[in-house]
Parts: C-alpha cells; structure tokens; sequence
C-alpha cells in the first residue's frame, strides 16, 4: 500500500486527537469551575479508593492546561513521539479516575482514546502540515 495513505491517515489521527483536547479543554474552562466542583464531589464520595483532596483537586485544576499543551504540542512534527506520551499518561491517568469512581463503562470508553493514540505513534507522518509529501520525497 502507498506509503502517502498511511502518512494522511497519520493527519487525520492526528488532528481528531488535537480537536479533542482544545475542545475538552475550552469545554472545561467555559464551565466556570464547573468540572473541578463536580468531579471533586464525586472523589469525595464513598470509594473503595480514598485520594487526599488536595490530589484530585490539584490535579483537577491541571487537566485543562495539560489538554492545551498537548494539543498545540501535537501541531509539532518535532514534538509528535513525546506528545503522544503525554497523550497516553493524560489518559491512563483519567482512566484510572474513572476506575477509582467505579464507572466500568467511562474506563471502556477510554480504551478507545489509547487506540487512537497507538495509531499516531506508528503512522508515519507528512514532512509538513501545509502540504503533501510527493512518491518522490518519501525515503
């Protein structure tokens, strides 16, 4: 198969994975401190597993900004192999929220982001953003 399929395929991964992190991010700043309470309640209730307070809510308040960065990070060609790092401790880290919360089907849910992240680590990817890599320029 032509190596140029893989290297848009890489794009499109690639730029749903961006999509989902500005959007989870703007979604989580525009809800005015929304987030932060509801999941900080949710953390607080009765669980098998007790974090401190201080954890979830520090890490809470960090998440938007982590999303930021990794999705303009994941714009880098350069950055692309250690942003998706990021990517996957970002979501290993919310899925073992979700396990700690006891919420089976969020954890499901959340393998599906793993995926898309294995996909942008083993695709090649496109020399530039702003145009396609030509038969010829492919090594």
């Amino acid at each position: 198969m032509n190596k140029i399929v893989f290297k848009d395929a890489e794009r499109i991964v690639r730029l749903t994975m961006i999509v989902i992190l500005l959007t989870a991010a703007a979604s989580k700043f525009f809800s005015h401190g929304g987030f932060l309470e509801y999941y900080s309640k949710l953390f607080q209730g009765n669980l098998r597993i007790k974090l401190p307070p201080f954890i979830v809510n520090t890490y809470l308040s960090l998440i938007p900004y982590i999303e930021i960065s990794l999705g303009l990070a994941l714009l880098s060609n350069k950055h692309k192999q250690f942003t998706v790092y990021g990517w996957f401790a970002l979501f290993l880290s919310l899925i073992v929220g979700h396990y700690i919360l006891q919420e089976w089907s969020s954890v499901t849910e959340m393998l599906s982001y793993m995926f898309l992240g294995l996909l942008c680590m083993v695709l090649p990817n496109h020399q530039s953003w702003l145009r396609r890599d030509t038969p010829s320029s492919i090594v």
